[in-house]
């Protein structure tokens, strides 16, 4: 339905609409992570409403890799032996020796540069989508919540997680591509595969434009960077490589082959996390958080892992499989915003255990989506429906948000929501003439196909 037209041509009633929507997602950030720490204080301070790790588990991520990381040269074996595993690809051990540099400044150097990327992109975010202008004050609280408040960022810079530097590199990546600067694009999402694997789905973005040249260009600097990191681990590329072969399999084994432990269950939300939590549901007879994690420590504490779970690793491949095949043929056609955010949700959704920092890579969509909103749908350049972007916005933000509060369940939910934002990026087309989308004729607005 048309707004009125005020005397600048802008379409009021679609401002309006825009601007509650993002209110409502700020509003929703704000209510469900006050929620989850009054919670947290108001039952006893228990580990399991706690939004966060314990305390003394801070910034592990980093920290623990310290002795593992000081002497690289020849270290590949050294890498794999002993705790914490080491699971990454080679050019994950340079990023750390580079932060690990720094000694006993090392974490506060990782979140310097956690902070610097986040204003970064959160400066992009607001230029794009003109916030501060009048009528756009949604856009300047959905892009300071997310800033501010933002669950994955808090969780990714308390764990010290080099995920933060994985998603800033592909996160540059994704805003070039939606400007049409592939080579770039393609460049640092090479870069950010090479750190952690996941990310290289991000090049069926580039597939689908039909930019071939510039997908070999990020295959061939996600390379060079992994064969030239196994170099400098030594004494030669597949040596390096047959050395750091036990750590991945271990984590395989511990991780893909096993349950997690009940205060990591929390924050985990892929496809086969979901599928242990069912399984693990069907065990105790319900969703009981209480029985669930007694449960998942007392199959912890056996020699032998739970005999499920070789039925349900049988099953997630080819479920994956088929998921990410069905993700390709129903986003195919659909334009870049909607392929963008299925992209994002591919990658928190099909790694073996995926947890809460890998929402990081839905903050660009979020943001493009911000921008979208914003500058075409507000002044009438675009239509999207006023439904969609409240079911977006309220996505979103419980995306954003702990939900500590379900306990074990909260990374369930967050996979419930995961398939709920799929659902309406499919839906819903978001054509946007300034991310390279041709206009939709206008009985095209909110059609499917």
């Amino acid at each position: 339905m048309e707004g009125p037209l005020q005397e600048d041509g802008v379409d009021r009633g679609a401002a309006r609409r825009v601007d509650r929507a993002l209110w409502l997602y700020s509003a929703l950030v704000v209510v469900a992570t006050a929620a989850a720490w009054t919670v947290y204080r108001t039952h006893g301070k228990r580990w399991y409403y706690r939004p966060l790790f314990l305390h003394e588990d801070r910034f592990h991520d980093l920290t623990n890799y310290t002795g593992k990381i000081a002497h690289l040269q020849n270290g590949a074996a050294a890498l794999a032996r002993g705790l914490p595993v080491f699971n990454y690809p080679a050019p994950a051990a340079y990023v750390y020796k580079f932060l690990l540099h720094f000694h006993q400044h090392a974490v506060t150097v990782y979140l310097a540069l956690l902070g610097a990327f986040t204003l970064g992109f959160a400066a992009v975010a607001w230029r794009a989508s003109g916030a501060g202008r009048r009528g756009r004050l949604g856009a300047v609280a959905a892009i300071a919540t997310t800033a501010l408040l933002g669950f994955p960022l808090w969780f990714t810079a308390d764990r010290g997680n080099i995920e933060g530097v994985v998603w800033a590199l592909s996160a540059a990546g994704v805003c070039l591509l939606l400007r049409s600067r592939y080579w770039s694009a393609a460049a640092l999402i090479g870069a950010a595969a090479s750190v952690k694997p996941f990310p290289a789905l991000l090049f069926l973005l580039l597939l689908g434009r039909r930019r071939y040249w510039e997908t070999g260009l990020g295959l061939l600097v996600g390379g060079v960077l992994f064969v030239s990191a196994l170099w400098g681990l030594g004494p030669n590329p597949w040596q390096a490589y047959l050395d750091l072969k036990p750590g991945v399999t271990r984590y395989m084994e511990a991780q893909g082959m096993n349950l997690g432990a009940a205060q990591e269950a929390r924050f985990e939300h892929s496809l086969l996390d979901g599928m242990k939590s069912a399984a693990l549901a069907r065990k105790v007879g319900g969703f009981d958080s209480q029985k669930a994690a007694e449960m998942t420590e007392y199959y912890l504490a056996q020699p032998q892992r739970w005999a499920a779970m070789t039925t349900l690793m049988g099953l997630y491949l080819p479920m994956a499989a088929i998921g990410l095949g069905l993700l390709i043929a129903l986003f195919y056609r659909m334009p870049i915003l909607n392929q963008a955010t299925a992209a994002g949700v591919a990658i928190t959704l099909f790694p073996l255990v995926s947890s809460e920092y890998t929402l990081l890579h839905l903050y660009v969509p979020f943001g493009a989506f911000v921008v979208f909103a914003a500058r075409e749908v507000g002044t009438g350049q675009a239509e999207f429906p006023g439904g969609a972007m409240m079911a977006l916005a309220a996505i979103y933000a419980l995306l954003f948000s702990p939900l500590t509060f379900l306990q074990i369940y909260a990374g369930d939910a967050k996979l419930l929501l995961l398939l709920a934002l799929l659902f309406v990026a499919r839906r819903w087309p978001m054509r946007s003439a300034y991310f390279g989308d041709r206009p939709a004729a206008r009985s095209e607005a909110g059609n499917p196909c």
